[in-house]
């Protein structure tokens, strides 16, 4: 495994839980430059302060992850100096009380999506954009879920829906990086952080504060520790893997995934259907070599 290191960490949803591990992880990693992201700009100055130490330079801002023009704002002020490996940790996320999918809150749906998935492509468009553009070499980290694999439980659809989708973008943008920067996807199980509690700092345009499932907290309360989450995600980008798993139960929810995908097919053998290759990436190649040679 090689030495992962990084000079300046980028964190969103820094404020406390997966967050705020990854920010004391990166510090151990070498960065001498943080920037903690937050909708709740009190919670991530204490975790600042818990951090500060001679030599480390800290920057807290109040951030909201559905403002995509203060995102790009942040970005260009974070990278406008230095030159050394960057981390940029898509981690801000928000769930809601379950609700059966056809009785789910419109509001409640559209705030997921916004944060978990939007937000997360907003700060990967923000950063990752300007690094490739400067030739910055680095990681992106998204925090997905267990819920980006397979279906934990029911009743979470709407969360479940917006991990699957982060799950996506990641897979498809790291076939679009540079060869200098590097993706991961974190797909942690139940973690003892206040996700529960995002809530009640909804904003206003997504239906303002709500309150939290009762008994979340003592549910929540049970995960894994943050800061183990926050030390085998760095043991994974040190390692090179896309997919970081965290516990070994979620292995259960891909095999489900697994065993379905593998019937589908099994049984699209099995059929009369056309066996010829319908692979767009296969056909777009074929045309573009026949045009070549159609304008040669």
């Amino acid at each position: 495994m090689r030495d992962f290191r990084v000079e300046t960490a980028i964190i969103t949803g820094a404020g406390g839980g997966i967050g705020s591990a990854l920010a004391a992880e990166a510090v151990a990693h070498g960065a001498s430059r943080l920037f903690l992201l937050d909708i709740d700009e009190d919670k991530a100055r204490r975790v600042a302060d818990g951090l500060a130490r001679d030599g480390l330079g800290i920057e807290v801002r109040g951030c909201d992850v559905t403002d995509h023009a203060a995102l790009e704002r942040i970005a260009e002020q974070t990278l406008s100096s230095g030159s050394g490996p960057v981390l940029v940790c898509a981690n801000a996320g928000v769930t809601v009380p379950r609700a059966p999918l056809f009785e789910a809150d419109p509001g409640n749906l559209r705030w997921v999506f916004e944060v978990n998935l939007f937000g997360c492509w907003a700060t990967l468009k923000a950063f990752g954009s300007r690094m490739a553009a400067s030739g910055r070499s680095g990681r992106l980290l998204v925090t997905a879920s267990e819920h980006s694999v397979g279906v934990p439980f029911a009743g979470g659809s709407g969360y479940t829906a917006s991990k699957h989708a982060v799950l996506g973008l990641a897979d498809a943008l790291r076939r679009e990086l540079p060869a200098q920067i590097g993706i991961s996807a974190l797909i942690p199980g139940l973690v003892a952080t206040d996700l529960w509690g995002a809530i009640g700092s909804r904003p206003e345009r997504f239906g303002g504060p709500g309150d939290p499932a009762p008994g979340a907290g003592r549910l929540m309360a049970e995960g894994i520790p943050p800061d183990v989450v926050a030390r085998l995600a760095f043991e994974g980008m040190a390692a090179g893997r896309f997919l970081i798993a965290t516990q070994t139960h979620v292995q259960r929810y891909a095999d489900a995934r697994r065993r379905d995908v593998d019937e589908a097919f099994a049984a699209l053998d099995a059929s009369d259907a056309p066996k010829a290759s319908y692979d767009i990436g296969e056909i777009q190649s074929r045309l573009a070599a026949q045009a070549a040679r159609e304008n040669s």
